[in-house]
């Protein structure tokens, strides 16, 4: 007499969800070039901040296109020089302006 094989358990989507949000490619690619700009004010240290901050603007919820200038400011306020916080700010901008006119590369 055979038994049939036990069924195995599915994983929650619940948990697949939250490790891989569900976002617009288009501000994927958009978050990835703010990151690396970040990254190129602040230094490869500031990999941590950008997961951080990253971190808490998916929990904030803002994570369309037009949630993207609170990641902006989020990141800006991590650099402490004023100089560097403007630099960082008119670049991440002109970025967000190329989203808003469709040149996103």
């Amino acid at each position: 007499m055979s038994y049939p094989a036990p069924s195995t358990p599915r994983l929650s989507t619940k948990v697949e969800r939250h490790s891989q949000p569900n976002l617009l490619p288009v501000v994927r690619r958009v978050i990835e070039q703010l990151n690396q700009l970040f990254i190129d004010h602040f230094g490869l240290v500031g990999k941590g901040l950008v997961d951080d901050v990253f971190k808490h603007w998916l929990h904030a919820g803002k994570t369309g296109p037009s949630g993207l200038r609170h990641y902006v400011y989020a990141l800006g306020v991590q650099l402490e020089d004023p100089a560097v916080r403007k630099d960082f700010t008119e670049r991440a901008e002109r970025l967000l302006l190329h989203l808003q006119s469709g040149y996103v590369s």
